[in-house]
């Protein structure tokens, strides 16, 4: 009945997992078509830093989001799987809960880190350094440009209007020139792989003792710091910007790394998999039992003893 019961409760917690996961991740894919629109700056004629000229991606979104998502995640999956080879549990449920709290715990702080980032890029709309190159913004209601000498350099301007006849900008990228606080790339590839680096510290994998585990960390560190330092090098963030994506993507994940040790440990306090297990093929180690000694009448028989064992002594009194 109790197994029962705690077979029932995992079930419980499994479908709340998944239905509260799929929203959060369905509202991290739409968060643009239900949030409100992006805050539109404005902008000095003499702003050094937004005169730099438009650069393509080194890092793409497609190659970050294997760098950032999918890659750690497959390593994750992995290491659990590798791990579960080596584990006994007193129940199915249990055997599965380490793959399962990393993987939920996981995806949960890559849609809580992805909603975050996009609250900050909406709300504060900052400008990236390649805007007048992708913009070229034609002043309103002058009706010239921050290129015309009878401009006013001093003035904030506010009203503006993109050429992209001119610049040759798609859509997208003059919607993108809006959202450069904070960077995208850095807070995704500093979440990811600073996540599996505390992770593989956690579960001291693949070789407890060596310093193969130390320096798989250090591989993680050196392409999420590449992935942020690209995007300066592009002109797509300017230095702030990837400092504060790079500090949310890895704070987020030590936090929700924290919390699924937590989880974990409380798991073993309740009898979680960790508690029961054992290497495959062995044994729980047994206490050793002393014999019996066996006495009848005055002409005891005692048993032979192991050498290793404790000795019986037995003392005889004559009538």
């Amino acid at each position: 009945m109790r197994y029962i019961q705690q077979l029932q409760g995992s079930a419980v917690r499994l479908f709340v997992d998944v239905i509260l996961l799929g929203i959060l991740l369905i509202f991290t894919e739409n968060f643009t078509k239900v949030w409100w629109p992006t805050t539109q700056r404005g902008f000095f004629c003499n702003d050094e830093s937004l005169k730099y000229p438009y650069h393509e991606d080194t890092v793409s979104p497609t190659l970050l989001h294997w760098l950032g998502l999918y890659g750690p995640l497959f390593a994750l999956l992995l290491i659990e799987v590798c791990l579960m080879n080596w584990q006994r549990a007193s129940s199915q449920w249990q055997e599965y809960f380490n793959l399962y709290n990393t993987l939920r715990w996981f995806l949960y702080g890559y849609a809580s880190s992805d909603i975050i980032k996009n609250v900050a890029k909406q709300t504060i709309g900052r400008l990236r350094p390649h805007f007048f190159a992708v913009c070229g913004p034609l002043l309103i209601p002058e009706g010239g440009t921050c290129l015309d000498e009878a401009t006013d350099r001093g003035i904030y301007h506010t009203s503006y209007t993109c050429q992209p006849e001119i610049t040759g900008a798609t859509a997208h990228m003059l919607k993108d020139i809006h959202v450069s606080f904070p960077s995208g790339h850095s807070m995704l590839s500093f979440y990811g792989l600073v996540f599996l680096a505390l992770h593989l510290q956690h579960r001291h994998w693949p070789l407890r003792g060596s310093l193969l585990s130390p320096a798989l960390q250090l591989l993680c560190l050196c392409i999420a710091s590449f992935v942020a330092l690209s995007r300066v090098m592009d002109y797509k963030h300017h230095g702030s910007d990837v400092a504060a994506g790079s500090l949310l993507g890895a704070s987020v994940a030590f936090v929700v790394s924290h919390a699924a040790k937590l989880e974990e440990q409380i798991q073993l306090k309740a009898g979680g998999p960790s508690k029961q297990s054992h290497g495959k093929g062995q044994e729980p180690e047994q206490s050793p039992t002393v014999p019996v000694a066996e006495v009848s009448g005055v002409g005891e028989k005692h048993q032979q003893l192991p050498s290793h064992d404790l000795s019986l002594v037995t003392c005889c009194s004559a009538n």
